[in-house]
């Protein structure tokens, strides 16, 4: 019964991911038989780990050692490298057997993250059935994210040379990267003083969500089926990750409850869910904000996904009673997304000091990024002929209100002063309509 209830779970944690590209890959969706041919085989990867031991690291005479340098070198090698080629092995056999699978950047990581959470889900079932199902909290928030980084780091070298001109020691380059950091992860949990472990685990937990989130971004951004018109709905992608995750979790400590009993669910599993839940908050909201700009690509940093911000916007989610916030695109595009290259009304909200005199139509044609701001280029007629027209920047309203009850946006709108560097000068806010 209770393998039959790990299996499930298992499953479960891997598929909230699944689901999670689902709302991410933007402009190409992938066929579902390659996307569940690619899980299966990557649930039969973690298996070939025991052939790697069994003809390789144990003939060798390679084992964990007190020695915290051979200890390094062995969750590097023996484990992170192994395991790295192995989630590998479904991406080179989707590509061998449907070529025509994978045909834009974000492709090459998102199959071997499933590849990776279908290593994780065959990983969970042996750990759960070793140690118990109450691993699985742990690991859910986590051992089975993290499988996904390593692994889009083991691969984005792939990317940047095949998409990017990148020179072909990239390739090498970020398979070192992804090697190092699943090495580093798996070393510091490990730790000798535990305590001291568990800690730097998540500190370099965090610094590789950012270096993730990166990774898809850019993919994203450079995907040649860019259209302006599809943007990733932040409030939908944390939705169906926390309507996941949490009846999960609320399962397995009913569960620990009943094979345990009520006094260690209280004074072990609920302080474990209780932090953990705070890193579950970061990842989801982290993975959830993105600029979407065609072309855009940042240098993928190791940096802790929250910051402290002088000025946070009302959008922005924060930590520690607001003294920290977390990194990424505050505002949700979703609603200015579905205006692009439609006919819209701009209608100025005062109804006294106004620099436009009435309402008037106008369409978004553009998108650009200044200082990490996304700005928006407005075409705004001044006849009903639309024979004239002058061009505004207009800019999401992230303070205060910012949306009518409509759901309609409401944005700043600025002049161009093109004899001033195009510098920008703020007339007024405004609301952005959709006409019927």
């Amino acid at each position: 019964m209770e393998l039959t209830f790990i299996i499930i779970i298992s499953f479960f944690i891997s598929f909230t991911w699944i689901y999670y590209f689902k709302l991410i890959d933007l402009f190409e969706q992938e066929r579902k038989y390659y996307i569940l041919i690619t899980f299966i085989l990557g649930a039969l990867t973690p298996y070939c780990i025991f052939l790697f031991d069994d003809y390789i690291i144990h003939p060798l005479g390679i084992r964990d050692s007190s020695n915290p340098l051979y200890s390094f070198l062995y969750f590097t090698f023996a484990v992170g490298l192994t395991e790295e080629i192995v989630k590998c092995l479904p991406l080179l056999a989707l590509l061998f057997l449907f070529k025509m699978a994978i045909n834009e950047p974000l492709d090459y990581v998102k199959y071997i993250c499933i590849s990776a959470l279908g290593f994780a889900f065959g990983e969970n079932i042996l750990y759960g059935v070793m140690y118990g199902h109450y691993v699985l909290v742990g690991r859910s928030i986590l051992t089975v994210p993290a499988h996904m980084f390593f692994s889009s780091l083991f691969i984005y070298g792939l990317v940047l040379y095949k998409y990017h001109n990148k020179p072909f020691s990239h390739i090498f380059k970020y398979i070192v990267v992804g090697v190092l950091a699943h090495g580093i992860y798996d070393f510091l949990l490990d730790f000798e003083i535990a305590v001291i472990g568990v800690i730097l685990n998540i500190l370099f937990f965090f610094l590789i969500v950012s270096a993730f989130s990166t990774i898809l971004n850019n993919n994203i951004n450079t995907s040649p089926f860019y259209t302006p018109k599809k943007v990733i709905d932040q409030e939908k992608v944390r939705k169906h990750l926390f309507a996941f995750y949490i009846p999960i979790i609320v399962i397995l400590l009913i569960i620990t409850t009943i094979h345990k009993d009520t006094e260690t669910a209280l004074s072990v599993y609920i302080p474990l869910i209780l932090w953990k839940s705070t890193i579950l908050f970061v990842l989801i909201v982290r993975l959830s904000r993105f600029t979407i700009v065609p072309g855009l690509r940042k240098k993928v940093r190791f940096e802790f996904p929250f910051y402290y911000k002088s000025s946070p916007d009302r959008n922005d989610f924060h930590l520690l009673f607001g003294l920290l916030t977390v990194r990424g695109e505050s505002y949700n595009e979703a609603a200015i997304a579905v205006l692009y290259e439609e006919e819209i009304k701009v209608i100025p909200i005062s109804s006294t000091k106004v620099y436009l005199s009435k309402s008037y139509a106008g369409i978004i044609e553009g998108k650009l990024l200044v200082n990490e701001t996304p700005l928006y280029l407005l075409k705004l007629y001044l006849n009903e002929t639309k024979t004239k027209f002058r061009h505004y920047i207009v800019k999401s309203k992230t303070s205060g209100v910012s949306h009518t009850e409509d759901d309609e946006p409401i944005v700043s709108l600025n002049s161009i002063d093109e004899k001033n560097n195009n510098k920008l000068f703020f007339q007024e806010w405004v609301i952005l309509k959709k006409k019927k």
